[in-house]
């Protein structure tokens, strides 16, 4: 069937060069269906895209629709690296593991829908469409990014705001998630070193991830996976992708906890994790003393003999009577195998 002047002209305004538009013509008007050949034959222009994961057939008027996707290259000179198949790449880094083709395909569907309503409906350019989610994260493949812009882009529309592409998205967003009555997106911390998330110098804190703030430059605490107590100050340094630093200037009874740190609970809710107790929080946890004792297989006489203490002096420090001094306490640690001293301490109060 041959192609209309209108699907003529689309393609010819997406390509220029005369001898891969003849091919295009002639395959379009034998086939109803494009398929996966259509890119290796129309020339090394279009060789990234011919892979199986990047394209699934479609029909003729669904690929001239996406044409403009397809023929799209980023101009590096100024600066643009965003293409269709950085977006197609973030697909497959987060749903190809443990799930199925048919499920990757609906995601990968997913995707070019959100790019025509973006294109089509809302009258972006491509090159905002691929660059945005790159300008607000600095990082390529975050297709996660541009299915929450288009969430904004939706919801934008229901309370009449005209900002299609805000300074700082996650802000944005996450107000009008809470506008709609919708749970706000919750940005954890992240790892300054392996397996730490928090660091001091003297009764400074700091912190490390993607910081919200309002337009006074204060983090907007409920949107970060930090929950912080008796605080004497608070406050972040970050760059314009909200990247950066939280910092905490604490007190004799500041206590700061962190979001899913170390991983969530067994059935898979959210878990809080002590960052910091100030000492003034803090009390001997003599029910975890006996469960210790109990974990290694001690009696309170063994206990008591290893560190030189009399049993009854033990005893009253599992009762909760009295509590060890620091001599003691160091002593209990070798014996029981107690790593780190928050495990014989509890909060006060919380």
């Amino acid at each position: 069937m041959n192609l209309t002047e209108q699907q003529q002209n689309a393609i010819k305004l997406h390509i220029q060069e005369k001898e891969v538009i003849e091919k295009l013509f002639d395959y379009l008007s034998r086939h109803e269906i494009v398929g996966e050949e259509i890119f290796p034959y129309l020339g090394e222009k279009f060789s990234d895209l011919s892979d199986r994961y990047t394209y699934r057939p479609v029909s003729k008027d669904t690929f001239i629709r996406r044409l403009p996707f397809y023929c799209y290259k980023p101009d590096l000179n100024e600066g643009c690296i965003g293409n269709l198949s950085q977006y197609v790449n973030g697909i497959i880094s987060k749903h190809m593991t443990g799930q199925s083709e048919h499920d990757f395909d609906n995601w990968l569907e997913k995707m070019y829908c959100t790019l025509e309503t973006m294109l089509y409906d809302l009258n972006l350019d491509v090159k905002t469409i691929f660059e945005y989610p790159i300008e607000q994260t600095g990082y390529c493949s975050r297709t996660d990014i541009l299915f929450e812009w288009a969430h904004y882009l939706e919801l934008t529309k229901k309370f009449d705001i005209q900002k299609k592409t805000p300074e700082h998205l996650i802000v944005d967003y996450n107000l009008l998630l809470e506008r709609a009555n919708l749970l706000p997106i919750i940005y954890e911390l992240t790892e300054q070193f392996i397996g730490e998330y928090i660091s001091r110098s003297g009764n400074i804190f700091r912190m490390e991830g993607t910081f919200p703030c309002d337009r006074n430059g204060q983090p907007i605490l409920r949107w970060i996976g930090v929950t912080i107590k008796n605080a004497k100050k608070i406050w972040a340094v970050v760059d314009k992708k909200l990247k950066g630093t939280l910092f905490v200037e604490a007190t004799p009874k500041t206590a700061i906890w962190g979001l899913n740190c170390w991983g969530t609970n067994d059935d898979g809710t959210d878990a809080w994790y002590d960052l910091y107790i100030a000492p003034l929080l803090m009390e001997f946890d003599f029910i975890a003393l006996k469960d210790i004792r109990k974990r290694e297989k001690l009696t309170q006489q063994q206990v008591a003999d290893a560190i030189g203490a009399a049993v009854r002096t033990y005893q009253k420090w599992e009762s909760g009577d009295t509590t060890p001094d620091c001599h003691y306490l160091l002593r209990l640690m070798n014996v029981l195998d107690i790593r780190e001293i928050n495990e014989l301490t509890k909060l006060i109060e919380r």
